[in-house]
């Protein structure tokens, strides 16, 4: 028996995944769907109140902009889950989290684990994704995407969604991760097929959110699943560079931006050389044109 747990916006897209889960799902279940268009509460808040109010003891937090494919998977959620070292399972996620404020997915492809169908922006055709190196049923992760993610009623008693630290919309899923990955195993299964009809929106509150979090497990990040003291450099340059780009995109992080260039400079010199000089001196100077001003 599960419980779908959903923060709603869009009442099409939510009655479009009501038809799809029980056609789908093929276990006793409750969908419990908080209508957030008018209060516009932060996602940690709504999912620790909708969790409150489940009967069953499989939670299953999703987003209402899904298609589930996949026949069966309310069982194949609960099987996961019946082994009390798995705390939290999902579709889609990375074996290696950097100590950098980017997201999960900012590290080379060969350390994603996932079997989804994602829609991005400006491509007319959705992407399916299918890593999976063991060809195994599930696959141990470091952090895993929110976009569907399970677990069980007591893990939840244990370590609830951070509502005070993350009052809006983002970065609920990475902080949760980090909290039940300190006891339990965090997975992403390949029984589930998964489309999600949207990509990330990693604007100026995302960024915010990021910060919070990345300061919040500082003692706790990197986290490697191979090699728990271990640090990647090619991913933890692929995510200082992820966070450098995302903070060119938006006025008012001066002093941040100046610091993730020096980072980029002198800790990944190899990887990077001078690549956002010229994109680091229009971000400040609104030079269009560098010609003749600098010579890289």
């Amino acid at each position: 028996m599960i419980s779908i747990l959903v923060c709603s916006v869009n009442p099409a897209l939510l009655a479009k995944l009501r038809l799809n889960v029980g056609a789908t799902v093929k276990t006793p279940f409750e969908i419990l769907a908080f209508d957030n268009r008018k209060e516009k509460k932060g996602l940690a808040r709504v999912y620790n109140q909708l969790a409150a109010e489940a009967r069953f003891d499989i939670l299953c937090f999703v987003h209402e902009d899904v298609i589930i494919h996949t026949t069966g998977w309310g069982e194949s959620l609960e099987k996961l889950l019946a082994n009390k070292e798995i705390g939290l399972v999902g579709i889609s996620g990375a074996v290696y989290k950097s100590k950098y404020p980017a997201p999960w997915s900012a590290c080379d492809q060969s350390l994603y684990r996932t079997h989804s169908i994602q829609h991005f922006s400006g491509r007319p055709q959705p992407v399916t994704i299918n890593i999976n190196p063991a060809s195994t049923q599930w696959a141990e992760v470091a952090v895993i995407d929110g976009v569907l993610m399970a677990t069980r009623k007591s893990v939840l008693k244990e370590y609830a969604f951070d509502e005070k630290l993350l009052t809006g919309f983002h970065g609920y899923d990475m902080d949760y991760c980090l909290q039940v990955g300190q006891r339990y195993k965090l997975v992403v299964t390949y029984e589930l097929l998964l489309e999600h009809l949207s990509s990330g929106n990693f604007n100026e509150n995302w960024i915010t959110a990021s910060f919070k979090i990345h300061r919040k497990w500082r003692h706790a990040l990197p986290k490697n699943i191979f090699n728990k003291n271990e640090r990647l450099r090619l991913p933890d340059y692929t995510a200082c560079a992820s966070v450098l780009n995302q903070l060119l995109a938006i006025k008012g992080h001066e002093f941040t931006v100046i610091k993730y260039y020096v980072l980029l400079v002198f800790l990944f010199f190899k990887e990077n050389k001078l690549r956002y000089t010229k994109t680091v001196l229009r971000y400040f100077f609104g030079i269009k044109d560098l010609t003749g001003f600098l010579n890289l």
